[in-house]
């Protein structure tokens, strides 16, 4: 009897300390298999959706509009490249003459160097002033060390030669034909001077 009661014990035990069918389910590899699915199906729901677009539809005419854009911007731009290549040419070109000019220049000696178009102007201003500008045109024909002014001088001074040779030649035929002195021709230029000398200081 006592056999019997250890045996139904241990039977009773062991039925209590068996796992229950949600245990075996989950220890079992399908159970396992059908956890990890269910797992996936999860994070593949909550997982954001990504909205790839639709790549958009290109009529055939645009692209041949923007093909022609395309070739008549490169055409554009090459031009714009000739004419700027052109210009910097042409920038160089009058930089070596320039260059060139000026080493001219300084192989020239001092008595013969170019004399600048703003020293003719305000010397040649000089020489047509009157009475004065007689007085400036003698001194710039003889005291300059550069030849090219004193040449220039010399010019203005040969003008007032002829000018004078001119008046006088006036003025003897306006005595015997006309029948006026030469005195009475000279008179009215001299008032001239004679007002400009007072009005000068002299």
């Amino acid at each position: 009897m006592a056999d019997k009661e250890k045996e139904s014990g241990s039977l009773v035990d062991e039925i209590k300390n068996a796992p229950s069918a949600s245990e075996i389910q989950a220890s079992s590899p399908i159970a396992a298999e059908a956890s990890k699915a269910e797992v996936k199906a999860a994070e593949i729901a909550e997982a954001p959706v990504v909205v790839v677009p639709a790549a958009p539809v290109v009529d055939k005419t645009t692209a041949a509009n923007i093909e022609a854009q395309k070739a008549a911007a490169e055409k554009a731009a090459k031009k714009a490249q000739k004419e700027e290549a052109k210009k910097q040419a042409k920038i160089e070109k009058k930089a070596q003459q320039a260059a060139e000019f000026q080493a001219k220049i300084e192989q020239c000696p001092k008595d013969y160097r170019p004399v600048t178009t703003g020293t003719f102007f305000w010397c040649g201003l000089l020489c047509v002033l009157p009475v004065l500008g007689v007085i400036f045109t003698i001194l710039f024909a003889l005291i300059p060390r550069n030849k090219n002014f004193k040449n220039f001088a010399r010019a203005l001074l040969a003008w007032y030669l002829i000018a004078f040779i001119v008046f006088l030649i006036f003025a003897v035929v306006a005595t015997f034909v006309m029948g006026q002195s030469v005195a009475d021709f000279i008179w009215p230029f001299e008032q001239f001077f004679e007002q400009m000398a007072r009005a000068l200081g002299f």
